[in-house]
Protein backbone atom coordinates (compact mmCIF):
# COMPACT_ATOMS: atom_id res chain seq x y z
CA UNK A 1 0.00 0.00 0.00
CA UNK A 2 1.25 3.56 -0.42
CA UNK A 3 0.72 6.57 1.26
CA UNK A 4 0.53 9.87 0.13
CA UNK A 5 1.54 12.92 2.04
CA UNK A 6 -0.10 16.48 1.95
CA UNK A 7 3.22 18.07 0.81
CA UNK A 8 3.15 16.90 -2.58
CA UNK A 9 0.37 19.43 -3.50
CA UNK A 10 -0.55 22.89 -3.73
CA UNK A 11 -3.23 25.27 -5.94
CA UNK A 12 -2.89 27.49 -8.79
CA UNK A 13 -5.59 30.26 -9.22
CA UNK A 14 -6.77 31.86 -12.84
CA UNK A 15 -8.59 35.52 -11.92
CA UNK A 16 -11.84 35.57 -14.34
CA UNK A 17 -15.15 37.58 -14.02
CA UNK A 18 -18.59 36.75 -15.24
CA UNK A 19 -20.25 40.17 -15.47
CA UNK A 20 -20.54 42.87 -18.47
CA UNK A 21 -17.71 44.80 -19.13
CA UNK A 22 -17.59 48.35 -17.41
CA UNK A 23 -17.99 51.52 -19.48
CA UNK A 24 -16.85 55.41 -18.78
CA UNK A 25 -15.38 57.78 -20.33
CA UNK A 26 -11.77 59.26 -20.10
CA UNK A 27 -11.83 62.74 -19.76
CA UNK A 28 -8.10 65.24 -19.37
CA UNK A 29 -8.48 65.62 -15.78
CA UNK A 30 -8.74 62.08 -15.19
CA UNK A 31 -5.01 61.90 -16.36
CA UNK A 32 -2.47 62.82 -14.45
CA UNK A 33 0.77 62.20 -16.93
CA UNK A 34 3.12 62.92 -13.88
CA UNK A 35 2.04 60.07 -11.94
CA UNK A 36 0.85 58.17 -14.54
CA UNK A 37 -2.73 57.69 -13.20
CA UNK A 38 -5.65 57.39 -14.40
CA UNK A 39 -9.37 57.23 -13.72
CA UNK A 40 -12.97 57.21 -15.07
CA UNK A 41 -16.39 56.66 -13.59
CA UNK A 42 -16.53 53.03 -12.06
CA UNK A 43 -17.32 52.04 -8.65
CA UNK A 44 -14.19 51.57 -6.81
CA UNK A 45 -13.63 47.79 -5.61
CA UNK A 46 -14.64 46.53 -9.19
CA UNK A 47 -10.72 46.04 -9.88
CA UNK A 48 -8.51 44.68 -8.01
CA UNK A 49 -4.61 44.98 -8.41
CA UNK A 50 -3.10 42.60 -10.41
CA UNK A 51 -5.85 42.37 -12.88
CA UNK A 52 -5.33 41.51 -16.96
CA UNK A 53 -7.46 44.33 -18.34
CA UNK A 54 -8.20 44.84 -21.80
CA UNK A 55 -9.33 48.75 -22.17
CA UNK A 56 -11.06 49.22 -26.06
CA UNK A 57 -12.98 52.41 -27.38
CA UNK A 58 -16.57 52.12 -27.63
CA UNK A 59 -16.30 54.71 -31.05
CA UNK A 60 -13.29 53.08 -32.98
CA UNK A 61 -10.65 56.00 -31.96
CA UNK A 62 -7.07 55.19 -30.49
CA UNK A 63 -6.82 54.93 -26.51
CA UNK A 64 -4.19 58.11 -26.72
CA UNK A 65 -4.87 59.04 -23.03
CA UNK A 66 -1.98 56.30 -23.54
CA UNK A 67 1.45 57.30 -24.32
CA UNK A 68 2.90 56.19 -27.56
CA UNK A 69 6.14 53.93 -25.61
CA UNK A 70 3.26 52.14 -23.68
CA UNK A 71 2.82 49.95 -26.97
CA UNK A 72 4.61 47.03 -28.36
CA UNK A 73 5.68 48.77 -31.54
CA UNK A 74 5.06 52.37 -30.25
CA UNK A 75 1.68 52.94 -32.26
CA UNK A 76 -1.39 53.57 -30.38
CA UNK A 77 -4.34 51.16 -31.06
CA UNK A 78 -8.20 51.44 -29.69
CA UNK A 79 -7.74 48.35 -27.74
CA UNK A 80 -4.97 47.14 -25.60
CA UNK A 81 -4.13 44.94 -22.91
CA UNK A 82 -2.28 45.87 -19.41
CA UNK A 83 -2.05 44.51 -15.35
CA UNK A 84 -3.39 47.12 -12.90
CA UNK A 85 -2.40 48.51 -9.80
CA UNK A 86 -5.95 50.50 -7.98
CA UNK A 87 -4.87 53.01 -5.09
CA UNK A 88 -7.14 53.46 -2.15
CA UNK A 89 -8.54 55.94 -3.99
CA UNK A 90 -9.12 54.26 -7.01
CA UNK A 91 -6.87 55.57 -9.50
CA UNK A 92 -5.27 53.13 -12.33
CA UNK A 93 -1.82 52.56 -12.97
CA UNK A 94 -0.85 50.76 -15.80
CA UNK A 95 2.14 47.62 -16.27
CA UNK A 96 3.40 45.20 -18.84
CA UNK A 97 4.24 42.33 -15.79
CA UNK A 98 2.07 41.45 -13.03
CA UNK A 99 4.57 41.64 -10.54
CA UNK A 100 5.47 45.37 -11.29
CA UNK A 101 1.35 45.48 -11.03
CA UNK A 102 1.63 44.33 -7.62
CA UNK A 103 4.16 46.40 -6.14
CA UNK A 104 2.99 49.83 -7.63
CA UNK A 105 6.29 51.65 -7.76
CA UNK A 106 7.34 53.43 -11.19
CA UNK A 107 9.76 50.34 -12.09
CA UNK A 108 7.37 49.02 -15.22
CA UNK A 109 4.53 51.50 -14.92
CA UNK A 110 2.72 52.33 -18.41
CA UNK A 111 2.98 56.34 -19.28
CA UNK A 112 0.05 58.05 -19.92
CA UNK A 113 -0.42 60.97 -22.14
CA UNK A 114 -2.65 64.41 -22.45
CA UNK A 115 -5.86 64.39 -24.32
CA UNK A 116 -8.11 67.15 -25.71
CA UNK A 117 -11.03 65.31 -26.38
CA UNK A 118 -13.20 62.48 -24.19
CA UNK A 119 -12.74 58.74 -25.17
CA UNK A 120 -15.50 56.16 -24.51
CA UNK A 121 -14.25 53.33 -23.18
CA UNK A 122 -15.12 49.42 -22.46
CA UNK A 123 -13.12 48.04 -19.59
CA UNK A 124 -12.86 43.77 -18.84
CA UNK A 125 -11.44 41.26 -16.80
CA UNK A 126 -9.45 39.14 -19.30
CA UNK A 127 -7.15 37.07 -17.04
CA UNK A 128 -6.46 33.69 -18.39
CA UNK A 129 -2.95 32.54 -16.95
CA UNK A 130 -2.75 30.33 -13.81
CA UNK A 131 -0.42 31.42 -10.85
CA UNK A 132 0.05 29.90 -7.65
CA UNK A 133 -1.82 30.34 -4.72
CA UNK A 134 0.97 30.96 -1.70
CA UNK A 135 1.59 30.10 1.65
CA UNK A 136 -1.20 27.39 2.02
CA UNK A 137 -1.31 25.54 4.48
CA UNK A 138 -4.38 23.42 3.68
CA UNK A 139 -6.94 22.80 1.54
CA UNK A 140 -10.30 20.32 0.83
CA UNK A 141 -12.74 19.82 -1.87
CA UNK A 142 -16.10 17.85 -1.30
CA UNK A 143 -17.78 16.55 -3.82
CA UNK A 144 -21.69 15.57 -3.68
CA UNK A 145 -23.96 13.94 -6.14
CA UNK A 146 -27.77 14.84 -5.70
CA UNK A 147 -30.20 12.39 -5.98
CA UNK A 148 -34.27 12.23 -6.55
CA UNK A 149 -37.27 9.72 -5.03
CA UNK A 150 -38.35 8.15 -7.77
CA UNK A 151 -40.27 5.23 -5.97
CA UNK A 152 -43.42 4.43 -7.06
CA UNK A 153 -46.75 2.74 -4.53
CA UNK A 154 -45.91 -0.74 -4.23
CA UNK A 155 -42.33 -0.75 -4.50
CA UNK A 156 -40.50 -3.16 -2.35
CA UNK A 157 -37.29 -1.17 -2.12
CA UNK A 158 -36.92 2.94 -2.50
CA UNK A 159 -35.73 3.99 -6.03
CA UNK A 160 -32.81 6.42 -6.65
CA UNK A 161 -32.14 8.77 -9.33
CA UNK A 162 -28.68 10.16 -9.96
CA UNK A 163 -28.92 14.22 -10.65
CA UNK A 164 -26.71 17.42 -9.96
CA UNK A 165 -23.24 17.28 -8.85
CA UNK A 166 -21.96 19.95 -6.30
CA UNK A 167 -19.13 20.90 -5.07
CA UNK A 168 -17.61 22.68 -1.89
CA UNK A 169 -14.07 23.77 -0.01
CA UNK A 170 -12.10 25.68 1.59
CA UNK A 171 -8.30 26.93 1.61
CA UNK A 172 -6.05 27.85 4.74
CA UNK A 173 -3.11 30.31 4.21
CA UNK A 174 -1.12 32.16 5.75
CA UNK A 175 -2.57 36.00 5.14
CA UNK A 176 -0.25 38.27 3.13
CA UNK A 177 -1.09 41.41 0.97
CA UNK A 178 2.25 42.41 -0.98
CA UNK A 179 5.71 41.45 -2.17
CA UNK A 180 3.59 38.21 -3.98
CA UNK A 181 5.88 38.08 -6.87
CA UNK A 182 4.39 35.88 -9.83
CA UNK A 183 2.31 34.43 -6.87
CA UNK A 184 -1.33 34.85 -6.05
CA UNK A 185 -1.41 35.85 -2.04
CA UNK A 186 -4.60 35.81 0.37
CA UNK A 187 -5.53 39.26 -0.02
CA UNK A 188 -6.69 38.76 -3.30
CA UNK A 189 -9.47 36.72 -2.50
CA UNK A 190 -10.36 38.52 0.67
CA UNK A 191 -10.95 41.26 -2.00
CA UNK A 192 -12.60 39.03 -4.74
CA UNK A 193 -15.32 38.12 -2.02
CA UNK A 194 -16.44 42.13 -1.81
CA UNK A 195 -16.22 42.61 -5.57
CA UNK A 196 -19.65 43.82 -6.66
CA UNK A 197 -19.27 44.25 -10.44
CA UNK A 198 -17.49 41.35 -11.56
CA UNK A 199 -18.37 39.19 -9.19
CA UNK A 200 -15.79 36.24 -6.76
CA UNK A 201 -15.59 33.96 -9.77
CA UNK A 202 -12.79 32.40 -10.16
CA UNK A 203 -10.92 29.26 -11.58
CA UNK A 204 -8.48 26.72 -9.67
CA UNK A 205 -6.30 23.56 -10.06
CA UNK A 206 -6.37 21.93 -6.82
CA UNK A 207 -3.03 19.61 -7.24
CA UNK A 208 -3.29 16.14 -4.72
CA UNK A 209 0.10 14.69 -6.31
CA UNK A 210 2.60 17.71 -7.81
CA UNK A 211 5.24 16.24 -10.52
CA UNK A 212 8.68 15.60 -8.92
CA UNK A 213 7.49 14.29 -5.65
CA UNK A 214 8.10 10.29 -6.21
CA UNK A 215 5.65 9.11 -4.39
CA UNK A 216 4.61 5.82 -4.77
CA UNK A 217 5.53 3.27 -7.93
CA UNK A 218 7.27 5.21 -10.69
CA UNK A 219 5.35 8.51 -9.45
CA UNK A 220 8.24 10.75 -9.85
CA UNK A 221 6.08 12.64 -12.30
CA UNK A 222 2.86 11.74 -12.13
CA UNK A 223 0.60 14.33 -11.53
CA UNK A 224 -3.42 14.56 -10.01
CA UNK A 225 -5.70 17.62 -9.67
CA UNK A 226 -8.77 18.74 -9.39
CA UNK A 227 -10.06 21.81 -11.98
CA UNK A 228 -12.59 23.93 -10.74
CA UNK A 229 -14.32 26.89 -11.25
CA UNK A 230 -15.65 28.20 -7.70
CA UNK A 231 -17.46 31.66 -6.25
CA UNK A 232 -15.84 32.49 -2.71
CA UNK A 233 -18.66 32.91 -0.22
CA UNK A 234 -17.14 33.38 3.23
CA UNK A 235 -13.79 34.65 4.50
CA UNK A 236 -12.35 34.81 7.87
CA UNK A 237 -8.99 35.74 8.96
CA UNK A 238 -7.63 34.68 12.67
CA UNK A 239 -5.62 36.87 14.37
CA UNK A 240 -3.59 35.37 17.28
CA UNK A 241 -0.89 37.20 19.76
CA UNK A 242 0.96 33.94 19.69
CA UNK A 243 0.88 33.05 16.13
CA UNK A 244 0.97 34.46 12.41
CA UNK A 245 -2.23 35.34 11.03
CA UNK A 246 -3.87 33.29 9.30
CA UNK A 247 -6.83 33.13 6.53
CA UNK A 248 -9.37 30.70 5.94
CA UNK A 249 -11.69 31.33 2.50
CA UNK A 250 -14.59 28.89 1.46
CA UNK A 251 -16.31 28.44 -1.82
CA UNK A 252 -18.83 26.28 -3.60
CA UNK A 253 -18.27 25.51 -7.10
CA UNK A 254 -20.05 26.83 -10.29
CA UNK A 255 -19.65 24.17 -13.23
CA UNK A 256 -17.89 21.03 -13.92
CA UNK A 257 -15.70 19.02 -11.78
CA UNK A 258 -12.80 17.72 -13.22
CA UNK A 259 -10.65 15.32 -11.65
CA UNK A 260 -7.54 14.94 -14.07
CA UNK A 261 -4.70 12.20 -13.88
CA UNK A 262 -1.70 12.41 -15.61
CA UNK A 263 0.87 9.46 -15.43
CA UNK A 264 3.99 9.25 -16.92
CA UNK A 265 6.23 6.08 -16.20
CA UNK A 266 10.03 5.82 -16.44
CA UNK A 267 10.04 2.72 -18.45
CA UNK A 268 9.25 3.03 -21.96
CA UNK A 269 7.60 -0.31 -23.61
CA UNK A 270 7.07 -1.00 -27.54
CA UNK A 271 3.77 -0.96 -28.45
CA UNK A 272 1.57 -2.36 -31.15
CA UNK A 273 -0.45 -0.74 -33.80
CA UNK A 274 -3.52 -0.74 -31.55
CA UNK A 275 -1.63 1.15 -29.55
CA UNK A 276 -1.49 -1.76 -26.58
CA UNK A 277 1.63 -3.06 -25.12
CA UNK A 278 3.46 -6.08 -26.54
CA UNK A 279 3.72 -8.73 -23.83
CA UNK A 280 6.87 -11.23 -23.64
CA UNK A 281 6.84 -14.49 -24.70
CA UNK A 282 6.55 -15.76 -21.08
CA UNK A 283 3.74 -13.77 -20.04
CA UNK A 284 6.07 -12.52 -17.42
CA UNK A 285 5.65 -8.53 -18.26
CA UNK A 286 6.33 -5.94 -21.20
CA UNK A 287 8.48 -5.95 -24.15
CA UNK A 288 10.60 -2.40 -23.27
CA UNK A 289 12.29 0.43 -25.43
CA UNK A 290 16.31 -0.20 -24.83
CA UNK A 291 16.78 3.61 -23.65
CA UNK A 292 20.10 5.45 -25.29
CA UNK A 293 22.62 7.85 -23.84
Amino acid sequence: MTVYLGTAGHIELVRTSVADALTGNIVNSFVNTTRDMFSFDYEIGTLLTGDFVEFKTTDGTNLDFIAASGWADSSVYPLGNWFVNIDQLGAIRLYNEFSDALAGESTGRIALASIARTIPIVCSVVNNTYRTFGEVTSYELTTDRETVDTSSLGDEFRQQYSTLITGSGRLDCFFDYRDGGQNELAIYLHKLLLRQKFGSEFKAKLYILSEGYGQGINADNDTIWHEITGIVTQVGIQCNSEDLLRSTISFVTTGEIKLRVQTITGTGYLLQQSGSKIRLEDSSGFVTLEETD
